[in-house]
């Protein structure tokens, strides 16, 4: 079944393609499209599980893949020939995976924004598929607000305050349990395949956006700091999701680096 996109801005502009976060939606980008119509042509995409592609569900034993031929169904059925990939979180995973194995000559860019570049050994892929196995099974059966509620008390949401993450809640309480459960075990990064051999030998250019209250992911930017063809940025007194904390920040880079 295919994926849910959306278009906004100029065809004749160069195209930006977005991938959101877990339990997000292309909606999420609005905010930063809203700076950018007149500059790109923007196409945002429902992943399975999510917004209107609720009920395309992912295999859970080939996950990354059946993303990527479904994203790359959308590029070539609107006739695409040149495009940016840019992903925020699990969005950026699977950006990344996909310039790693898909080799498409049309993309000429990949943005990722606080994005996992992979586990290296194989004890900690299990540990973080065990992790994911039991938020799949909160997910599946507990109720969704008790569930946000629970998500957003992680640690790598410690920068937000009560009223941000009362709003996320609010935001997210719409989504389906089961779905986001089939995802989350699809798409684990105990799953993804470790991708700094490939961002050292890689001629593609990558920009990699992090927040500046984002510790565990300024550490995953450290290892990227010293590769030729990566661009690492530290947006300032944002977190973990940039592009919603300061949607106007984040729009300002886009134009300067992709135009």
């Amino acid at each position: 079944m295919p994926l849910y996109k959306q278009q906004q801005g100029c065809n004749n502009k160069p195209t930006l393609v977005f991938l959101h976060g877990f339990l997000g939606c292309s909606n999420d980008w609005n905010e930063t499209i809203v700076h950018l119509k007149e500059h790109f042509h923007c196409i945002a995409i429902d992943l399975p599980g999510h917004g209107l592609s609720v009920t395309t569900s992912s295999p859970l034993d080939d996950g990354f893949n059946y993303c990527h031929r479904l994203i790359k169904n959308i590029i070539d059925e609107l006739n695409i020939n040149k495009y940016v990939l840019i992903g925020y979180s699990l969005g950026g995973r699977l950006a990344l995976d996909y310039a790693r194995t898909q080799q498409d000559p049309r993309l000429s860019t990949l943005l990722l924004e606080s994005s996992h570049i992979g586990l290296i050994d194989e004890q900690s892929k299990e540990r973080r598929f065990m992790q994911d196995y039991s938020w799949a099974k909160i997910f599946a059966t507990a109720s969704m607000l008790e569930t946000l509620s629970t998500w957003y008390d992680q640690d790598i949401f410690s920068n937000l305050s009560m009223q941000q993450k009362e709003t996320l809640i609010n935001k997210r309480v719409h989504n389906y349990g089961v779905p986001l459960a089939n995802m989350l075990l699809a798409t684990s990064l105990g799953k993804q395949q470790c991708a700094l051999p490939y961002l050292q030998e890689t001629k593609l250019p990558v920009y990699y956006c992090v927040g500046e209250k984002d510790k565990k992911f300024k550490k995953i930017a450290k290892q990227l700091d010293n590769l030729e063809n990566i661009v690492v940025s530290e947006f300032s007194q944002v977190g973990h999701n940039i592009h919603q904390e300061d949607a106007l920040q984040f729009a300002q880079f886009l134009i300067k680096n992709l135009k």
